[in-house]
């Protein structure tokens, strides 16, 4: 009998909240979710100041390099002996790392937990730098996901819809027989919900969207925020932490909506739901959601009422509709993209990202 492949997926989003590790084994067209586990993310006060002030020094930067990836390797060593595996039953591990700055006007994107230390660590072939690979042939670096639900959707035989990531920032995919794969970033999706939430409420996050639920947004400050010219720009586009962030929110908002805290929370939870909505006005598809904000119920509410008002045949679900956690979604798409590399196969991201030409896309570190 042949020894099943497993590969290790690890990523650590913009909201800075952990590491996400899943255990995927590849089956046919799919990829069979075996675990997921979170895992702390060391310097996580550190790392969100960031995103307010991009200024740091060499050894700060060089010191977060190696604490993440050390942090990244045990992440993937405790989700392997969890599953009463050893490191030599990993075929690779795909690592996103924690995105500390996002310039696709410079053509570089930076991540941080460096792949040599987690495939050291680990004694396992790590696969790494993703987007500065796909920078390097003029893309924008972001989003990656629209090529791992594409795979995800032909696996449940869907044809066509939209997937919609909602982690610190939200992305669309685009999934259709009529043209070829779209996918961009929209905006804010949790990070700034959640910051506010930190700020004020004393909790890391809006727990199923209760706070936000009790008051509806101000269309007035909503309106400021819609009126960012990156909403109203065409794709191919990525952003991140760097540019909607605090400094952002305070430029485009008067001072009295940090009086009212619970107001601001709403109008930002309306403000990921306009924007998603706005980007998947142009298909009548089904909307499928995958990421944190999927369990903001007052999110998805509000967006399922809001595609009802546009398009009264849009459906909105969840990926926990077709027996996928949403909180595995990106770590899934890590671990495919490692397999991708490991298999030699090129990656077409040019009706995504705006790159020249499909590619083998990421690094490999040895790890022996």
């Amino acid at each position: 009998m042949n020894k099943p492949h497993y590969f290790i997926g690890l990523m650590s989003g913009t909201s800075a909240d952990g590491i996400e590790a899943c255990l995927v084994k590849p089956e046919d067209k799919s990829m069979e979710l075996v675990g997921r586990l979170s895992y702390p993310l060391p310097h996580a006060d550190e790392l969100q100041a960031l995103n307010h002030s991009q200024q740091i020094s060499l050894t700060q930067l060089s010191q977060l390099q190696r604490d993440l990836g050390e942090a990244f390797a045990q992440a993937a060593l405790n989700l392997i002996y969890q599953h009463e595996l050893q490191p030599a039953d990993i075929t690779a591990i795909g690592s996103h790392g924690h995105t500390l700055f996002h310039a696709p006007e410079l053509g570089m994107s930076l991540q941080i937990g460096h792949p040599a230390i987690i495939a050291k660590r680990t004694g396992i072939s790590t696969y790494g730098d993703f987007r500065v690979d796909d920078m390097a042939l003029g893309g924008q670096g972001a989003p990656l996901a629209p090529l791992f639900h594409q795979a995800w959707l032909h696996s449940h035989n869907i044809q066509q819809a939209w997937m919609v990531n909602i982690g610190g920032m939200a992305n669309v995919s685009l999934i259709t027989p009529h043209q070829p794969l779209q996918g961009w970033d929209t905006g804010p999706g949790n990070s700034l919900m959640d910051e506010i939430c930190q700020q004020y409420f004393n909790c890391a996050f809006d727990d199923q969207g209760q706070l936000a639920a009790s008051v509806a947004p101000n269309q007035v400050w909503l309106a400021q925020l819609l009126d960012d010219p990156y909403f109203s720009q065409p794709p191919p586009k990525s952003t991140g932490r760097d540019y909607f962030n605090q400094a952002w929110l305070r430029e485009c908002l008067p001072a009295e909506a940090w009086q009212a805290p619970q107001q601001l929370l709403s109008t930002l939870n309306a403000l990921t739901v306009y924007t998603i909505a706005q980007a998947v006005n142009s298909i009548n598809a089904p909307v499928i959601i995958c990421g944190g904000g999927s369990l903001n119920r007052t999110l998805i509410q509000r967006l399922q009422d809001k595609l009802a008002n546009q398009l009264a045949t849009h459906t909105v679900e969840t990926t926990q509709d077709y027996q996928t956690d949403p909180l595995a979604i990106e770590g899934m798409l890590c671990a495919w993209l490692a397999q991708q590399a490991w298999l030699g196969n090129k990656v077409d991201l040019t009706s995504v990202t705006g790159s020249e030409k499909p590619m083998i896309l990421g690094g490999c570190w040895q790890g022996k």
